[in-house]
């Protein structure tokens, strides 16, 4: 099924809405992890970091966020590399989701 962008930004919302911690600087894996985590930056006003940058340590805490996942590999992999406890994936797969932005 296709995610429109006002659907995903309402469940971001939600998802944002659920957490009590306070983080830095937000980055994401991959084309998905890179589109959310830009949405997200703005969203809290924080600075975006491109995934696998090197972060300056003052900078402080990280938020790993992606559009999707299905086993969380590749969030505890991107959690591990920030050293960071704080992220999570907006949709749960399967069902298998598209959004906005990868329709032609």
């Amino acid at each position: 099924r296709f995610v429109s962008e006002k659907e995903f930004r309402e469940q971001l919302g939600i998802k944002l809405q659920e957490q009590t911690w306070k983080v830095n600087f937000v980055t994401g894996p991959g084309r998905s992890g890179a589109i959310a985590s830009v949405y997200v930056s703005h969203l809290l006003g924080v600075p975006w970091v491109p995934y696998g940058s090197k972060v300056p340590i003052e900078l402080g805490k990280a938020l790993i966020i992606d559009t999707a996942r299905q086993r969380g590999k590749t969030m505890r992999k991107a959690m591990a590399k920030y050293n960071t406890r704080f992220g999570f994936a907006v949709y749960q797969e399967p069902p298998r989701v598209r959004f906005w932005y990868e329709q032609n």
